[in-house]
């Protein structure tokens, strides 16, 4: 994206993940993110770096809001079921999911969509060279190349491998918008080897809404 379309573009997505948080397009709620948006660009003192040409791809920008539309509402049915049921269906646990990285805006972009999804919560957010650490003392990580690592808090954390997986895909949909050619194919191929991992450990790839 060109650098005279970059704050349009940064106002636009905030308005729109301010609606999302909303849950209702109203024009109180598009004015109200539209004051927002401008208050954050006003006030945020952006660097040049952070107007600098990236890239978008329209389709799948529009594909990655679907899809996190899509896992809000799978995840509020979730709770709602939760909350109406007898028992305790929860495991709270706080997860590291190494993901490739890629620009800030993208880090940014799935820590906050991580957020915005009802029962998961991203707590923090460790930029760190490839070699930093090994997960499972066992080579997994390996097959990834983990530029940063995210902390997600979530109330269904008992299966540690599948909510890796849900994270993954999300960052890869965000490269596929927002990524370079090259970034969403290694992403791609994370996903592909954290598929992998599932299968080998007998629990099959998770299904949409299990990010909650």
């Amino acid at each position: 994206m060109r650098a005279r379309l970059r704050l349009p573009a940064i106002v636009a997505w905030l308005t729109a993940l301010w609606i999302m948080l909303w849950g209702d397009i109203s024009w109180a709620n598009v004015l109200g993110g539209l004051a927002v948006a401008a208050g954050v660009v006003l006030f945020a003192r952006l660097e040049a770096a952070s107007l600098r040409p990236t890239y978008f791809h329209p389709h799948w920008a529009v594909v990655y809001v679907v899809h996190l539309g899509w896992q809000l509402l799978l995840s509020n049915i979730r709770l709602a079921v939760e909350i109406l049921t007898p028992g305790d269906g929860t495991y709270t646990a706080i997860i590291a999911v190494p993901i490739r990285g890629g620009s800030d805006a993208v880090v940014n972009l799935v820590a906050n969509s991580i957020t915005l999804t009802p029962g998961t919560m991203t707590v923090d957010v460790r930029r760190h060279e490839r070699d930093e650490f090994d997960i499972d003392g066992d080579g997994i990580i390996d097959e990834m190349t983990a530029g940063v690592t995210l902390y997600v808090h979530c109330i269904y954390g008992s299966d540690v491998e599948a909510v890796r997986h849900q994270v993954l895909e999300l960052e890869e949909l965000a490269l596929r918008a927002f990524g370079s050619d090259a970034d969403r194919a290694l992403a791609h191929a994370d996903v592909v080897a954290q598929a992998t991992v599932l299968d080998e450990s007998g629990r099959h790839t998770p299904k949409q809404g299990d990010l909650s």
